[in-house]
């Protein structure tokens, strides 16, 4: 581990056992360009379907909507307004998720509705 390494350690010290525990995480850095591609945020996606966010522009404001759908449907299964809040929230916990494939890779396989 170099100087530059952004890291944070947690140390709990038991003197009279004389031990310690450390806990030490690495800071890293991602970076997503065309997070929505043509206004879909596709989150989850398998050969059924996806559910995301889809972003449109309505008389000058921004509006998202958490979006679930078939790709045998010809209209959404489930579409719901949302706060920009939401949107930070999911794509934060989908970054976390360890089943979605890592950081940078937003679509996992899902069961299908």
């Amino acid at each position: 581990m170099s100087v530059e390494d952004p890291v944070d350690v947690s140390v709990d010290l038991d003197v009279d056992d004389n031990s310690l525990r450390a806990v030490v995480t690495k800071r890293h850095e991602l970076e997503v360009d065309d997070l929505f591609v043509d206004g879909e945020l596709r989150l989850w996606e398998d050969g059924a379907g996806w559910s995301g966010y889809v972003r449109e522009e309505i008389d000058d404001a921004t509006v998202y909507y958490r979006v679930n759908t078939r790709f045998d449907e010809e209209r959404w299964i489930d579409r719901v307004v949302v706060g920009e809040q939401a949107v930070r929230e999911s794509v934060r916990q989908h970054i976390r998720d360890p089943l979605a494939g890592g950081a940078g890779t937003f679509r996992r396989g899902c069961s299908p509705p």
